[in-house]
Parts: C-alpha cells; sequence; structure tokens
C-alpha cells in the first residue's frame, strides 16, 4: 500500500513536470505571447475542460457514475469544491498575477512552498505528524527548487504584490491537499474526487473567467489548430499527473504525497533537455537535490529507493 502511495507521488511529479514542459510549447507561439497573462487563463481553462472530459469517460469506464452523484449531493462533495477553487481559480489564478509581478521563473519557484504549508495544515486539522528526516527532505526539495529561480539578473515588477500573490497561490495548492486527503476518507475515490476537482475548475473559468478574458481572445486560441493540439495534449498528461496525486494522497497521505510530487522540477528540466538541447551543471546538481530531499521526504525513503532497482521482492 505504502509502496504504490509512493510509487503514484513519483508517477505525479514525472507527468507534472512534463505538462509544464508541453504547455510551455503552446505559450511560446506568438499568438500566446501577444495575449499575455489571458493566454495562460485560457490554456488552463481548456486544460482543466478537457481533463474533466477524459475523467468522465474514465468514471463511466469503472461504472462510478452513482458514486459521482452521490458525493455531489454529499459534504464531502462540498469540500472537494471547496478544495478545487482553493487550488484551481485561487491558486492558479494567483500564480498566473504573481508571474505578472514576480516573472515566471522566480514564481515558479517560491510556489514550491507549497508543501509547507500543507504540512503545518495537516498537522492541525489532520493531526499528521511527520519524521524528522521527512521535514528535513522537504526542506531540502524546496530550498533547491527555490534556489532555481534565483539569479542575480532577475527583475521583478512588483515585489510585495508579487509576494502576496504567491502566498495565497501556496496557500490555496497547501489546503487543497489537505482538504483533499480529509474527503477522501469518507468513501470517496480518488478518480471521482478529481473528476469533481475539475469539474469546478472548468465551470468556474468558462462561466467567471472567460467572459472577464474576452471571448474575442478565447476564439483566436481556439482557431490555431496547432496549438489547440498541444494545449488538449498537456490536459490528457496533466490529468494523468492529478491522477496519481490524488491516489498518493489517498494511500500515504497529503504531507507525503505532496513532498514526491514537488519532484516535478526536475523531471521538466529532463524534458526541457530533449526540447531545447541546453544543459546546465548548475540546474542538474539542482535537479539532483530535489529528488534527493523529495525521496528523503517519504516516511520510508528507502522503499521509494528500491523503486528504481529492477529486480523482483
Amino acid at each position: 500500500m505504502h509502496k504504490k502511495g509512493s510509487i503514484m507521488g513519483l508517477v505525479s511529479g514525472f507527468f507534472w513536470g512534463l505538462d509544464s514542459v508541453v504547455l510551455g510549447l503552446a505559450l511560446a507561439y506568438p499568438i500566446m505571447l501577444g495575449l499575455g497573462v489571458s493566454a495562460s487563463l485560457i490554456t488552463t481553462f481548456i486544460h482543466d475542460s478537457f481533463s474533466f472530459i477524459v475523467l468522465l469517460l474514465i468514471i463511466f469506464k469503472l461504472k462510478k457514475t452513482d458514486e459521482l452523484k452521490r458525493v455531489l449531493k454529499s459534504k464531502s462533495g462540498l469540500a472537494i469544491i471547496i478544495a478545487a477553487l482553493l487550488g484551481g481559480p485561487i491558486g492558479m489564478g494567483a500564480y498566473i498575477l504573481a508571474i505578472n509581478y514576480l516573472g515566471s521563473t522566480l514564481a515558479s519557484s517560491i510556489s514550491a512552498i507549497y508543501p509547507a504549508i500543507g504540512l503545518v495544515l495537516a498537522f492541525i486539522f489532520l493531526k499528521d505528524r511527520m519524521k524528522k528526516h521527512s521535514i528535513v527532505g522537504l526542506m531540502i526539495a524546496i530550498f533547491a527548487i527555490i534556489m532555481m529561480g534565483i539569479s542575480p539578473d532577475i527583475s521583478v515588477n512588483n515585489l510585495p504584490l508579487g509576494l502576496l500573490f504567491i502566498g495565497i497561490c501556496a496557500f490555496g495548492w497547501g489546503s487543497e491537499a489537505v482538504i483533499i486527503n480529509a474527503a477522501l476518507k469518507e468513501d470517496v475515490s480518488s478518480e471521482v474526487a478529481l473528476a469533481i476537482r475539475q469539474m469546478t475548475s472548468a465551470l468556474t473559468y468558462g462561466l467567471i473567467v472567460m467572459p472577464l478574458v474576452g471571448y474575442t481572445s478565447v476564439a483566436a486560441v481556439v482557431s490555431m489548430p496547432t496549438v489547440i493540439i498541444i494545449v488538449l495534449l498537456s490536459g490528457l498528461v496533466g490529468t494523468l499527473s492529478y491522477l496519481a496525486y490524488y491516489k498518493s494522497i489517498d494511500l500515504i497521505g497529503a504531507t507525503q504525497a505532496m513532498g514526491l510530487n514537488i519532484s516535478y522540477p526536475a523531471w521538466a528540466f529532463v524534458f526541457q533537455y530533449f526540447v531545447d538541447k541546453q544543459f546546465s551543471v548548475y540546474l542538474f546538481a539542482l535537479s539532483i537535490l530535489i529528488m534527493v530531499g523529495s525521496i528523503m521526504s517519504n516516511e520510508k525513503p528507502k522503499e521509494v529507493l528500491n523503486i528504481f532497482k529492477f529486480h523482483k521482492d
């Protein structure tokens, strides 16, 4: 059980790293660059909407439609919706605004503190207690991720506002994992919980955010087949990441799942190399440090290391 949860945690980071690189390819197109912040909001809407469609198909396949209806009418369903709002529109929206004020590199690096916030919230509300080596590992991973974004030539537009929004983002992402952890203990499968999460995100973006962005901008993006295909591909990859992440939360708890999930910058470094063929010894060393910290954050780090050994148990 624990080993499977650990594998799922690493897999979630693997696919989120891939998702980040694939989405970056879409956002690099001239039409997307011209839209500025709106491009990120539109791609998030398409990404989460397609993810919800994929999850509905999975739920139909698993014959969990009755469970979906039941959970939507329950207190657990309401908790998942609140978690979805915190992690999706609020967390991601604040993240996008933070990028606008801090730049993508610094914002993405600082946002990695979310597991530390989740750790505190899990301790308060779920009575979760991590071992000392797990806390040290989590701090090592977070430190390495932040170091990835620190550069002497980084300029920011508005540091106070940027830090405010990145704080909201980290709180949203950290609290989402803790609330989902509690909801999954109430006879809710990870697939159904994730479907409700993506449904909430898609509806919020579609009914509230997109009208503010403007349908002209949305139409401009939709009219680009290549961009749409890339975004849909990222939506599929993102769905795999979330499925693994929620399953990991279900099996080993929010704090350990978050610790393994933040291995994603290390995976992203590997995938990005295949895109631009650029290699940095400094970033490679930090990627190794991130992986070491993520593995240490697990309750049973030796068990996680055994995952990488190709032998029969």
